[in-house]
């Protein structure tokens, strides 16, 4: 699975987590604005495995495009 995915999804269902329990409690905007508000903090300590996946995923992405770009700058040079 794509690394940006899977980090995303992470994310998205630890909002979830964290705010469905609270909505019995509370109104629901709000819920869900405080499961925000955790699952950054959470999140910067749980998903640091995914995020740098999803870092090195992209980075890996414009490193072959850079070198695409000067590989056919190159041939269009005449080198």
């Amino acid at each position: 699975m794509n690394p940006v995915a899977k980090f995303y999804l992470a994310r998205v269902a630890l909002v979830a987590v964290v705010a469905v329990p609270l909505m019995f409690f509370i109104n629901a905007l709000l819920a869900l604005a405080a499961g925000l508000l955790v699952s950054m903090v959470l999140g910067f300590v749980l998903l640091r495995k995914q995020r740098e996946a999803m870092i090195a995923h992209i980075d890996a992405g414009v490193k072959r495009r850079r070198e695409e770009k000067e590989q056919l700058r190159a041939e269009l040079a005449g080198e």
